[in-house]
């Protein structure tokens, strides 16, 4: 049986919430933790997840846009990428799914 959507995304946004909470608490003394911004908590983290690798990455946010109905700057981060990468696929084609056969 496939689990609820519903449930999945809600633990999803839960672990998600403990994770910059606790990033938070790890990395920023008291003063900046106030001020730091849970997107800029959250960039840290996925830049550590992906092991700070600028395709991962930008694939990520290339989801991410598309994913929120940003399909326009989806696209236009994928076109910069292009253009700043001209060996490499498009953003929608991921390292594990690179079409050319192309390691990335």
């Amino acid at each position: 049986m496939k689990p609820d959507e519903k449930l999945v995304d809600q633990i999803v946004s839960m672990l998600v919430r403990t994770a910059i909470d606790l990033k938070r608490e790890a990395e920023f003394v008291p003063e900046a933790s106030e001020i730091a911004s849970e997107s800029e908590i959250l960039g840290k983290i996925l830049a550590l997840y992906f092991k700070k690798s600028g395709r991962k990455i930008a694939e990520m946010a290339y989801a991410a846009l598309d994913e929120a109905g940003l399909t326009v700057e989806a696209l236009a981060l994928s076109e910069l990428w292009r253009r700043s990468n001209p060996e490499q696929n498009d953003l929608w084609a991921t390292e594990e799914d690179d079409l050319n056969g192309n390691p990335n």
